[in-house]
C-alpha cells in the first residue's frame, strides 16, 4: 500500500487547490488541531435596529479591558468575551431623525451614491471575484415598511417573508451575480463559459479520484471522515454550478448519468449543511426577524452568501407583543411613558438572539474546513439613529462580535468613540472583510481620519 507525504500530495495542482486543508495531516510533525482561520473576515452579519434610549443603555463603569453591562445588554453577558460594546459615535447629522439614511451608508440624501455597507460590501466582493450564488441577503423588517439598505440611491425594502427567503437562499430561481463593472481598475474574472462546460464534462474530482483513495489510507478514522465530507460538498457544488449554468444558458440541466437530461432541481442542494424544515407562519415582526437570523447563518453555512442584513423594527412602527413589553417599540416604548420596561425588555430580546447567533455560529463548521463560522464572521448591529428619544444621532451606540479572521480585539471591551464619525466603525465591517478601497463609501467630503476604519477596534 503506497504511503503519501506532504510533498507528493502537493505535485497535483487539483488537490492542491481542493484540499489544501488536509495538507498539513500528511506530515507527522506537524500539529494535528484543528484549523483556525486566518486573514480577513469571510462572511458579514449586519443586524440594525431602532435607535434606542443611550441613558439606559450605555454600560456605565465599563473599559476597554471589561464590560459593566446595563439591565438593557444584560443578556450579553453570557457572551462578555465575544462582544465589544461601543458608543459616543456621531453621524454628523446624517442618522439623527426618522428616515435619515446615514446609519447604515454613513452618508446623505445629496451627498453622492448612497449605499449600505452590506451592498458596498457585496459589490466590493463581486469586484474581486467572490461569485456566490447570491450575492447578499437583506431580510426582516416591518412587513410593508421601507428599511435602511440602500443600493444605487435607492431605499431597499428588506424581504420579510420567511418562505420567499427561503426560496431565494435554496431555490434555484435566484438570478445569477451580474457581471463586474468593466470601469477602473481590472477585476478579476471567473472561467469561460467554454471552461466551464468543459469542467462540467470532466470534474476534478473525477480526475483526482484514485489520489484521493490512496490519500485516505494515510489519515486516521476522523481525518479521513472529514475528507470524505469535504469532497461530497466539493461535488455537491459542482453539479449545483452546473444546474446554475444550464438555466441560466437556457440548456437542459445537466445529465445525472443515465443518458437523458434530469428535471430542473426545484431546490439546489446546499453544499455540506442542512436545510432547516418547517418554518413558523403569523410572527410578529421581531421573532420573524430572529428566524430570518436563522436562515442567515444557515446561508453562510452552505457558503451560499457571504453578506446577510438582517433589520429588527422599524424607525416609525413596529408592534410589539412579548413578555414584558406590549405596545408599538417606537411610538408608545420611546414616547408615549417614562416606563422604561417595555423598551428593556424589547432590547434584551434583540441581545438575546445575538447570544443565540453567536453560540450557532460557535458550533457550525466554516465551509472551507478551516474553524467555524464564528472564526470566520464579522457581526455588527447597528442603530437607525442613536438617541431615538429625542431623535438625534450624535450617540450612535455599537455591539461588534466575532472571530472576523482575527482582525478584532478581544472581547469583553467597550470603547468610548468621544465623538468620533460613526462611519469609521462600519468601515471597520468593510476592511475585515478585505475591502482595501474605501473611497466610494459614505459622504464624498469626508476626507482625513472620517475616511478610515477606527483603529482601536482593531486586534
Amino acid at each position: 500500500m503506497r504511503n503519501w507525504n506532504r510533498r507528493e500530495f502537493t505535485r497535483n495542482v487539483g488537490m492542491l487547490t481542493l484540499f489544501s486543508p488536509f495538507i498539513s495531516l500528511l506530515e507527522p510533525s506537524l500539529a494535528r488541531a484543528q484549523a483556525v482561520s486566518t486573514g480577513p473576515a469571510k462572511y458579514l452579519l449586519i443586524i440594525t435596529s431602532n435607535g434606542t434610549d443611550p441613558g439606559v443603555w450605555n454600560p456605565t463603569g465599563s473599559s476597554p479591558n471589561s464590560i459593566t453591562f446595563s439591565p438593557m445588554t444584560e443578556p450579553l453577558a453570557a457572551i462578555r468575551n465575544d462582544v465589544i460594546l461601543l458608543n459616543q459615535f456621531d453621524s454628523m447629522g446624517t442618522a439623527g431623525s426618522h428616515g435619515a439614511v446615514g446609519g447604515l451608508t454613513g452618508n446623505t440624501w445629496g451627498g453622492g451614491n448612497l449605499i449600505s455597507l452590506d451592498f458596498f460590501v457585496a459589490e466590493d466582493l463581486r469586484k474581486r471575484g467572490v461569485l456566490t450564488q447570491v450575492p447578499s441577503l437583506h431580510l426582516g423588517g416591518v412587513n410593508g415598511n421601507p428599511g435602511i439598505g440602500f443600493k444605487n440611491n435607492a431605499l431597499q425594502a428588506p424581504q420579510f417573508s420567511l418562505s420567499e427567503a427561503f426560496r431565494t437562499i435554496f431555490d434555484g430561481t435566484a438570478p445569477p451575480p451580474p457581471p463586474a463593472p468593466t470601469q477602473g481598475a481590472p477585476v478579476a474574472t471567473g472561467p469561460s463559459l467554454e471552461e466551464v462546460r468543459l469542467l462540467r464534462r470532466q470534474s476534478i474530482l473525477d480526475r483526482v479520484t484514485g489520489e484521493i483513495n490512496q490519500l485516505k489510507t494515510a489519515l486516521g478514522t476522523l481525518e479521513r471522515e472529514k475528507l470524505e465530507i469535504h469532497a461530497d460538498s466539493i461535488r455537491q457544488l459542482e453539479q449545483r454550478i452546473a444546474q446554475q449554468l444550464s438555466i441560466a444558458n437556457g440548456e437542459p440541466p445537466p445529465s445525472t448519468g443515465g443518458g437523458t437530461s434530469a428535471p430542473a432541481p426545484s431546490f439546489i442542494v446546499p453544499v455540506s449543511c442542512d436545510k432547516p424544515g418547517n418554518l413558523p407562519g403569523g410572527l410578529q415582526p421581531i421573532e420573524n426577524s430572529a428566524t430570518h437570523l436563522e436562515l442567515a447563518m444557515t446561508a453562510f453555512a452552505c457558503d451560499i452568501t457571504r453578506v446577510a442584513h438582517v433589520e429588527f423594527g422599524h424607525h416609525q412602527s413596529c408592534p410589539v407583543n412579548i413578555p414584558g413589553a406590549s405596545g408599538d417599540w417606537h411610538n408608545d416604548f420611546m414616547h408615549a411613558s417614562q416606563n422604561r420596561t417595555p423598551l428593556i425588555n424589547t432590547e434584551k430580546f434583540i441581545c438575546s438572539r445575538l447570544v443565540d447567533a453567536v453560540a450557532k455560529l460557535k458550533a457550525t463548521p466554516a465551509p472551507d474546513g478551516k474553524g467555524t463560522l464564528y472564526s470566520q464572521t464579522y457581526i455588527l448591529w447597528v442603530r437607525e439613529m442613536g438617541d431615538a428619544v429625542i431623535h438625534a444621532g450624535n450617540n450612535m451606540p455599537y455591539v461588534v462580535s466575532g472571530g472576523a479572521g482575527g482582525y478584532l480585539r478581544s472581547g469583553n471591551s467597550y470603547l468610548n468613540g468621544g465623538g468620533a464619525f460613526h462611519s469609521r466603525v462600519l468601515m471597520n465591517a468593510a476592511e475585515a472583510m478585505g475591502v482595501k478601497d474605501l473611497s466610494g463609501f459614505g459622504g464624498k467630503g469626508n476626507g482625513g481620519s472620517d475616511r478610515t476604519p477606527y483603529d482601536q477596534l482593531k486586534a
